[in-house]
């Protein structure tokens, strides 16, 4: 049976043991269970510290954690991260009813996913961060207009993220973010050159200076990556990245590329 604080969202279904599904509870539980593996759990980890009133914590619970589902309100599209055990994973995917979202789980379990949306395999990387060099072009930026070149929405690239990047005529034309900086784990996003520049090695020296930076202050930097996006994975791997997993990511309602 699954038992929630809101059950007229679900039915109740028999089976050989009890699953509970706890919304907005255990969390300092749950936070002990990102800790011992912070590269998949980054983005919850980050949501459970700095953004707790953008996200819904979803948590099956039976004596210990077996997964949570999180559900991250604080953009335009919602994005929904899955992890734990398979059986768990079924049942958040089971739960989910938005009709615009952007769903992330481990890509071993992809073929629990039946609808016919598009999928992409994303390869999880990652990195002890490093001094490489600090390049005197790439500022931190700090105000969100000078990014609304590359992106529609950068507010938070710019309140909430460490974002750094190469300027031309007051506009940033390379572009490298850290979505999470947390002593155990960054994650390295929204690295983006403009169509224009591109091929001039930019993006590898945003990325450098972002690692550089992140040298000391963190255990770990971690990224997400279409797995055919070759030359993206070529930059990365000059800074120590290497794959430690697979992810789905899954449109529902929406056409984002990774």
């Amino acid at each position: 049976m699954i038992i929630t604080n809101e059950n007229k969202r679900f039915i109740p279904v028999t089976c050989i043991f009890i699953t509970v599904i706890v919304k907005n509870q255990k969390l300092r539980e749950l936070e002990k269970y990102c800790l011992d593996d912070p590269i998949n759990n980054a983005f919850a980890l980050w949501d459970l510290r700095v953004d707790k009133e953008n996200s819904e914590f979803y948590i099956d619970w039976k004596d210990v954690i077996r997964g949570y589902m999180l559900i991250y309100h604080g953009s335009d599209v919602p994005s929904i991260i899955i992890r734990g055990e398979e059986d768990s994973v079924k049942t958040f995917l089971d739960m989910l009813s938005l009709e615009r979202a952007v769903i992330h789980f481990p890509y071993k379990h992809c073929d629990l996913w039946k609808n016919r949306n598009e999928k992409y395999k994303i390869d999880v990387m990652a990195a002890i961060p490093k001094y490489y060099f600090f390049d005197d072009e790439v500022k931190l930026i700090r105000n969100s207009h000078s990014l609304s070149s590359l992106f529609t929405n950068p507010d938070y690239l710019v309140n909430k993220a460490l974002t750094f990047g190469i300027y031309k005529e007051n506009k940033v034309i390379s572009v490298a973010s850290a979505l999470v900086h947390l002593p155990e784990v960054w994650v390295l996003g929204a690295v983006l050159t403009k169509k224009e520049h591109r091929n001039t090695g930019l993006a590898t020296r945003v990325v450098g200076h972002l690692m550089s930076y992140a040298y000391g202050k963190t255990d770990l930097v971690v990224l997400w990556v279409r797995s055919d996006n070759e030359s993206a994975i070529h930059i990365y791997k000059k800074f120590g990245f290497e794959k430690v997993e697979e992810d789905c990511w899954i449109n529902v309602g929406v056409s984002i590329l990774p």
